[in-house]
């Protein structure tokens, strides 16, 4: 097979200009884009005002050259090829570093509304923790009986303690949230807990692993088996696949201010 014939300079020309004018396109397209991200507006400042220059120097070229290419010789229309395909190299960089940037942008807001979860998911734990949500879950419902009133303030307080060390996460006491900052005291000969009276028939729902609470309970000499020695008192365990606790009352300082605060 023969060689094949050389394209004329002109029908290169106008190759040439076709493919400046999708150049142009797409970086219009993405010059839009961009202008929607509003996080975008001042990274790409610089160059959508390059790419700006860029359409109007190529507009007004190419309504120049289509009224004048019948006019041009050989070697005129080769520079002016020169020049288009250097013009049309620029494009194709601003295209391609504003993709780019189109990306990385995307990729950031991504990672920041994942860095916003984790951090909602944390808050929530944090406030489930310290009582001022409510909580559910496993656990187990410890009822203990006192017609004679021989339970002191100090044995909640030790019921508490061994379900913590059991694992518990979060307790209540007939109803009433346990916090970090509850205290548990006799007022009038009736046990209160932040200031609520509680009745002698006492029911401590923990939320934690079912098993692990039991245990913390029922280990030999431990809390169960010596309240059990108290006159009339008795004490059950009951073991729960969902229990639900209440939120707590959340405390601000009276007197105390944060440190942040103080500075």
């Amino acid at each position: 097979m023969g060689a094949s014939a050389p394209v004329p300079p002109r029908v290169r020309l106008v190759r040439l200009r076709d493919e400046s004018a999708r150049a142009l396109h797409a970086s219009e397209h993405l010059v839009v884009r961009s202008f929607n991200h509003a996080r975008l507006v001042a990274t790409l400042a610089a160059g959508l005002l390059l790419v700006g220059f860029l359409l109007v120097a190529q507009m007004r070229g190419q309504a120049t050259l289509a009224g004048s290419l019948e006019r041009q010789s050989d070697q005129d229309l080769a520079i002016i090829i020169e020049q288009l395909t250097a013009e049309n190299n620029v494009l194709r960089g601003e295209v391609s570093l504003l993709e780019s940037r189109l990306r990385e942008a995307g990729r950031a807001t991504e990672d920041r509304a994942r860095l916003l979860n984790d951090a909602a998911r944390e808050l929530n734990a944090l406030q489930a923790i310290a009582g001022l949500e409510p909580a559910v879950g496993p656990g187990i419902v410890v009822t203990i009986s006192d017609p004679e009133r021989v339970i002191l303030p100090e044995d909640i307080v030790r019921v508490v303690h061994e379900l913590r060390s059991g694992g518990a996460e979060a307790l209540a006491v007939n109803g009433v949230r346990v916090t970090a900052t509850s205290g548990v005291t006799m007022r009038d000969g009736r046990i209160e807990l932040d200031g609520t009276p509680l009745a002698r028939e006492f029911e401590v729902s923990a939320i934690g692993t079912p098993s692990d609470l039991a245990q913390a309970l029922s280990l030999p000499g431990g809390l169960r088996s010596t309240l059990s020695t108290f006159p009339g008192v008795t004490v059950g365990v009951r073991e729960s696949e969902e229990l639900a606790v209440p939120a707590g009352t959340e405390h601000g300082f009276v007197l105390g201010v944060p440190v942040e605060d103080a500075r």
